[in-house]
């Protein structure tokens, strides 16, 4: 497989979904949407005026709560702000990059941060009472959630999404060419993603419905179709994205290669960030293990 050194040479289409191709330089081929920049700031303001009105804790909230969350909402600002997002106009591999951080980085450490009782705790207050409250109290609203909070639908619709965009006629080249399409699928991914590691993480005070060991087995059922896709795009004997076949490359890669390095970082990325949870799950577990069985010895 060839080395990742840049060639001197610029696209030869103009794609508009990331903006324009790259002209120079690539690390100083930065994004600017306001739109993403003003939402993350004011997700982040929201957060910690949640944390300062929230005097009489009933729970314990540690600093590294906050740090997660402030780590993961900066990794999702980057992963499409940075030159991440323009390389992926011009090499798959750096698209499955961007998409890993998205769903599997990004995600998760915003959950980490249990973010449920700060954020609602920063809305304003007419926001609190004249729609949270409301949506909180409906039968359809906790209804909704149920399913939507299930294992189930947290597994299908990681799996759906991702064989959706990546395999479905005509999807990834739409959202790799237009700017709806773009923002849609990066959408789904990070909702198809909140929705699965909702049930590993338990983002206080909300609660997972899987017993916390038997989460390990939920990881692991949620990495299969996600491995089953990437191993496609590994193995495939043509190229599945014609677009990358007419752009200039960046990095010296030609792109059958740059294909099964794009699904070898989606296979042996996304495994990593799942062993990483699986060993998570299980010392969380012994450590409240052993608290219980110290508490009862006592």
């Amino acid at each position: 497989m060839a080395t990742l050194s840049p060639v001197p040479a610029l696209a030869e289409r103009a794609p508009v979904a990331h903006g324009a191709v790259i002209e120079g330089d690539w690390w100083l081929a930065w994004s600017y949407d306001p739109p993403l920049l003003i939402a993350a700031g004011l997700l982040v303001a929201c957060y910690l005026r949640g944390l300062r009105h929230w005097p009489e804790r009933t729970r314990p909230h540690p600093t590294w709560r906050t740090a997660l969350f402030l780590a993961g909402v900066a990794v999702l600002v980057l992963s499409i702000e940075s030159p991440l997002d323009r390389l992926g106009e011009h090499h798959f591999t750096f698209h499955m990059i961007q998409h890993e951080l998205l769903m599997m980085v990004a995600v998760p450490l915003v959950l980490l941060g249990a973010p449920t009782t700060p954020l609602l705790r920063g809305l304003p207050r007419w926001i609190h009472g004249g729609v949270v409250r409301p949506l909180a109290a409906s039968p359809l609203v906790h209804r909704v959630t149920a399913v939507l909070t299930h294992p189930a639908t947290g597994i299908t619709a990681i799996s759906v999404v991702m064989w959706a965009w990546h395999l479905g006629p005509g999807w990834y080249e739409w959202a790799l060419d237009n700017r709806l399409g773009h923002d849609l699928e990066h959408a789904s991914f990070l909702l198809a993603g909140g929705l699965f590691w909702w049930n590993v993480i338990d983002p206080h005070p909300l609660r997972s419905r899987i017993p916390h060991l038997a989460r390990i087995f939920y990881v692991f059922a949620g990495a299969v179709p996600k491995d089953a896709l990437a191993a496609t795009i590994v193995f495939s004997d043509g190229l599945l994205y014609p677009s990358y076949a007419a752009a200039q490359p960046i990095f010296d890669l030609t792109p059958r290669q740059d294909q099964v390095l794009g699904g070898l970082v989606m296979w042996i990325g996304g495994d990593a960030i799942h062993v990483l949870a699986v060993v998570a799950i299980f010392l969380v577990w012994y450590r409240r293990m052993r608290a219980e069985e110290d508490a009862a010895a006592r």
